[in-house]
């Protein structure tokens, strides 16, 4: 009997306990359709309880003690949610309802302001060893963005010097100063589909010679074109990047459009300079789920000018199906885009005018099949059409003189031509690319380490046809005789073939760890295929421009609770543009003169001189001009208090070989024909040394070395402020230089036999030369800071973001190496190396600006503020606002040569109004 008081004793404790307890039950439905949601998971923050919502979408977790909570709900495909403040009380029933949104479930939504979704990341240090940047839809949608190049303003290191909009063509730096090798070598992927300019041609004189019709050929591709508000995620890979991206040296950036059970809901946007109206929506027919959007934005630029506006059309539809029992995804999508870009200002002296009218087409096919629960495969190909259409009218002035119209080597009689025209230049065209792409994942474990397998391989194949480049001969483009009309047909194509495999290693030893190790393969116009000549070293491909080995390697360590370190390693390459490989020709026109002897009708002969112009042809075409490669290395440590995380990140990149035009002197004569049209006894009267000629060959001759340090430190949401901070700093050190060339002068020099320098040199005789230098080099560097606040009203339905971007040593050297001697100097088709005692007896020592070899630097600090609300009006409509530079302070300084210049832009404003208008459509 004692024995069984002792036992009631001992229990009785437990029993009240779990008495006084609660129990927490509800149901989870999906937002836009209300069915319930299975499989979700439900767990209370802090405390070791969860479950899973059954297949009617409901929950039940019991023996809750009391308290408020942080219930949390997380399911793939779907945006994870947190409800704040559930209250479980004393032996009662807590009853919760929700609603989850189809989106990243990596990321926490906060609430629905209007349609836009307030996220952040679940987690606040990164889950792999590569540095990624994330940007979500509810980013883009409250600041506003008009285009992909105001999205990635975000980014850190960004030095914000523009407004919003779609007046100018905008460039992203990743971890770069704005070279434009680094521009080109930044790769585009919207929807698993690279978007790349390799293939465009609309180069020298023509459409790009005005400041408001802007070009991308050997640049950054113009960003204006994606859309902002169809974006779901953007991802910039901006150390080294995943195996499945290749064709890129300064940085991947992966866009992906909505693609799931999106509301018909249609936006208006509206600044000074941009107007901006987007409709999206989704909708079910015939089993397959479709997606769409249309935007129109218009951009007045100058409203003081008439006739200089940017307009944009874009239209999408996707098309998804499931199919063989939902174990293959189809996902097939249409786009189309264009471009009216005018420069008609009347005022304009030279009575310029110019258009772009480019228009866009994309198909592209995703298949992705499920294999089993372990392996999946994946097929996307592509076909890319865009339609050239550029003109350009301007007044030219120029010598009285005599012209030709030929297009090959020769010599004509001159055709006297007008000294003042009008030229007009054409360019039309059809630019194509075909790509194909095919991978295989597979999960499976060796012991306790799970191994991710990536494996696969892509081919791209980019050309042009069409007329192309067109103007009348007599009147050319600014007055230059050195070009001549070329056709699209004329020119090849270039393709890429990439082989990848990765295995990706998590598990723990000693600690836990993520480990990446892979390899990409690029070949840029293989020829063929030998792999016996990988045994003699060489390219198994025989690729044109050169084969690839691109490795890549990365380790993550989680030493402690909330430390870890990352260490990345990889290598990427760059194809040259189809513009680098096959430049235009370049034709000299020399003015000779002739003689023509004639016979008159009384038998007398008489004699009288014509003007003759010999054409020479020079044919630019790089053939073997290579890709170019870069080396990254990354260094981090991350480390996590509670509800804040500090990442910093150190790097260093190296690219080498990049393609550069180096100029050439170029030696002809000048000849009297005495018998013309016959060629019989022809004179030299003039020998020319042309040294600051047209004639430049690509060559790979720069290099670029990028370093630095990423700070970034982010918080969730301050439960008791309702808010977010985020700060993220970048110094960014970049050196550009050359390999060792001959850098030759600009003017060519000559010396008569017996004459005597101021040196007291004495010519030894007759020359007549052009000197070259080392190449020069240069560094620049820059801090960027940026400060953000998030404040969430969730009762009151507001988001309002205070932003603060501080720019520290901003400091610049041209000439880093100022070396004054001649190194030598060209005579009669040789080099001839000199030493620098040589040089400076020979006058050939150059001088340098002061300004060349000084640093320039910017003052200290510059701020810029800004402000973004957005405000929730009723279900499904909200209205944002934003203001930048709010303190409309333009940071004027006065610069090296004594005039102002402003580092900020003025203030600038605009507004936004959306809503869900399902009402309108059947969906």
């Amino acid at each position: 009997m004692k024995r069984h008081w002792i036992f009631w004793l001992i229990l009785f404790p437990f029993v009240l306990q779990a008495q006084s307890n609660g129990v927490l039950l509800g149901k989870v439905q999906q937002s836009d359709q209300e069915r319930p949601l299975s499989a979700v998971i439900v767990r209370i923050q802090g405390k070791d309880i969860s479950t899973k919502t059954d297949e009617n979408g409901q929950f039940y977790l019991s023996d809750v003690p009391p308290g408020k909570y942080y219930l949390i709900f997380i399911k793939t495909g779907f945006y994870s949610l947190i409800i704040p403040d559930v209250e479980v009380r004393q032996n009662k029933r807590t009853n919760v309802s929700v609603k989850m949104f189809p989106g990243d479930e990596q990321q926490f939504l906060f609430l629905e302001i209007g349609g836009i979704q307030v996220t952040a990341q679940r987690e606040l240090l990164p889950e792999e060893p590569e540095t990624v940047h994330k940007i979500t839809s509810g980013e883009i949608e409250h600041m506003q963005a008009n285009s992909l190049a105001d999205v990635l303003d975000m980014i850190p290191g960004n030095e914000k010097t523009g407004n919003l909009g779609l007046k100018k063509k905008q460039n992203i730096n990743i971890r770069n100063m704005g070279d434009l090798s680094s521009l080109f070598g930044t790769r585009i992927i919207l929807d698993d589909v690279p978007l790349s300019n390799n293939a465009d041609l609309q180069t020298g004189d023509g459409v790009a010679n005005t400041v408001k019709v802007a070009k991308s050929a050997e640049t950054e591709y113009d960003l204006r074109e994606i859309v902002a508000d169809n974006l779901e995620k953007v991802e910039v890979q901006s150390g080294a990047s995943s195996v499945e991206y290749g064709d890129n040296t300064s940085g991947v950036i992966v866009v992906r459009t909505r693609s799931r059970n999106i509301p018909t809901r249609f936006k208006f946007k509206n600044n000074p300079d941009t107007k901006e109206a987007n409709l999206m929506g989704s909708f079910r027919r015939w089993k397959t789920n479709f997606i769409y959007n249309f935007n129109y934005g218009y951009s007045e630029r100058d409203i003081r000018i008439h006739g200089d506006e940017f307009h944009r059309l874009v239209g999408s539809l996707k098309a998804q199906n499931q199919l063989f029992d939902n174990r293959v995804t189809l996902q097939q999508k249409l786009r189309y885009s264009r471009k009216i870009e005018e420069d008609n200002d009347a005022s304009d002296p030279n009575q310029t005018r110019a258009y772009n009218r480019d228009f866009h087409i994309t198909y592209s096919q995703q298949f992705d099949w499920k294999w089993n629960e372990v392996t999946r495969f994946y097929l996307r190909n592509y076909l890319d059409y865009k339609h050239r259409n550029s003109w350009k009218h301007k007044l030219e002035s120029r010598d009285l003189s005599y012209a030709t119209d030929l297009t090959h080597p020769g010599t004509r009689e001159g055709i006297l031509t007008d000294p003042v025209y009008f030229s007009d230049v054409t360019t039309r065209g059809e630019e194509w690319a075909y790509g194909l792409k095919f991978k295989g994942n597979r999960r499976f474990f060796t012991g306790p380490v799970l191994h991710r397998i990536l494996g696969g391989l892509e081919y791209q194949r980019e050309w042009n046809s069409g007329p192309g480049k067109q103007f009348d001969l007599l009147y050319p483009p600014n007055g230059a005789a050195s070009i001549r009309p070329r056709s699209f047909n004329d020119i090849p194509g270039i393709s890429q073939l990439a082989i990848f495999a990765e295995d990706r290693l998590t598990g723990k030893w000693l600690v836990p760890f993520t480990i990446n190790v892979g390899f990409r393969v690029d070949s840029y116009n293989p020829k063929t295929f030998a792999p016996w000549l990988l045994f003699k070293g060489e390219d198994a491909f025989r690729a044109a421009q050169g084969t690839f080995f691109n490795p890549r390697a990365g380790i993550k360590l989680q030493i402690a609770s909330g430390t870890q370190l990352r260490f990345t390693y990889g290598k990427s390459s760059k194809t040259p543009s189809l513009s680098m490989i096959y430049p235009e020709k370049m034709y000299l026109d020399v003015s000779d003169i002739g003689i023509v002897r004639e016979t008159l009708p009384d038998g007398r002969d008489t004699s009288y001189t014509v003007p003759l112009i010999t054409t020479y042809v020079f044919d630019r075409t790089a053939k073997d001009l290579k890709g170019f490669q870069s080396t990254k290395f990354e260094a981090g440590v991350d480390q996590r208090w509670g509800n804040v995380g500090l990442s910093v990140v150190g790097y260093y990149q190296e690219t080498k070989d990049i393609p550069y035009r180096q100029t050439f002197p170029l030696r002809y004569n000048k000849y009297l024909w005495p018998e013309w049209p016959s060629p019989e006894g022809k004179q030299v009267t003039e020998e020319v040394l042309l040294a600051s000629s047209k004639y430049k060959l690509n060559r790979n001759l720069n290099w670029v070395k990028n370093s630095g340090v990423e700070l970034s430190l982010r918080t969730h949401r301050i439960p008791r402020l309702n808010m977010r901070f985020r700060v993220s700093a970048a110094f960014t050190f970049s050196k550009t230089g050359s390999k060792d060339y001959p850098n030759y002068a600009t003017n060519a020099r000559k010396f008569s036999a017996g004459d005597t320098l101021s040196s007291g040199w004495v010519v030894p005789r007759d020359m007549y030369i052009v000197p070259y230098y080392v190449p020069t080099r240069g560094w620049r560097q820059r801090t960027v800071i940026n400060y953000k606040i998030d404040y969430i009203a969730k009762t009151l339905g507001i988001w309002l973001t205070v932003k603060a971007q501080q720019v520290l040593w901003d400091m610049s050297l041209l000439k880093s190496n100022p070396v004054k001697e001649a190194r030598g100097y060209y005579e009669d088709g040789k080099n001839i190396p000199i030493d620098a005692e040589t040089s400076h007896l020979m006058g050939l020592d150059k001088s340098y600006s002061i300004y060349d070899i000084t640093v320039s630097a910017r003052p200290n600090d510059k701020w810029l503020f800004s402000v973004v609300v957005s405000k929730s009006l009723f279900r499904g409509a909200e209205i944002s606002l934003f203001v930048d530079n709010i303190l409309n302070d333009r940071a004027y300084y006065v610069n090296r040569l004594g005039s102002y210049s402003a580092r900020n832009p003025e203030m600038f404003w605009g507004i936004a109004f959306s809503a869900v208008v399902n009402g309108l459509f059947k969906r």
